[in-house]
């Protein structure tokens, strides 16, 4: 007598987990120009970080002044070089990885004393090859298209 094999069929349940990535809307440089050639200011919506991106020099540059968080790293400070310092601002250049700073001067408020506009929650502002972006919960992210930057909140950053 002879049987038939037994066959059995199986088949993968359906995917019930759909994950979209989307870029953020991007923000018109023209409504963040400050006075200045190639400076655009804004402040995240809280208001608690003051930023710029600042391409009209040799090292175009992004940062961001505000309260850093306490596990911030001690810099070098602006006017005692020797001495290790609380950064009061965090910033990356082109090909330069993230970093804190003391800056002596507010580099990252515009130089006319007007009140920057905020920029929104999921918005990009893009100029040249840096791009920052505010999000509710991680901060304001300043990336380079070489691949550094940092995120920075008052209680948490990341720089690469």
């Amino acid at each position: 007598m002879t049987t038939a094999p037994k066959t059995t069929t199986t088949s993968a349940p359906p995917s019930t987990t759909t994950t979209t990535t989307s870029a953020p809307a991007p923000a018109d440089p023209q409504a963040f120009a400050g006075t200045a050639a190639g400076s655009y200011y804004f402040t995240t919506p809280s208001t608690k970080f003051h930023c710029a991106i600042l391409t009209g020099g040799d090292l175009p540059t992004a940062g961001c002044h505000g309260p850093m968080p306490a596990s911030a790293p001690k810099v070098p400070g602006a006017g005692a070089s020797g001495t290790p310092v609380t950064p009061n601002a965090i910033e990356v250049t082109g090909g330069r990885p993230g970093h804190f700073a003391s800056a002596g001067d507010p580099r990252f408020y515009p130089l006319d004393g007007s009140a920057a506009p905020a920029l929104p929650y999921g918005r990009a502002l893009q100029v040249n090859d840096l791009t920052c972006v505010v999000d509710e919960a991680a901060g304001v992210t300043c990336r380079s298209e070489a691949g550094h930057g940092f995120t920075l909140s008052d209680s948490a950053f990341r720089v690469w």
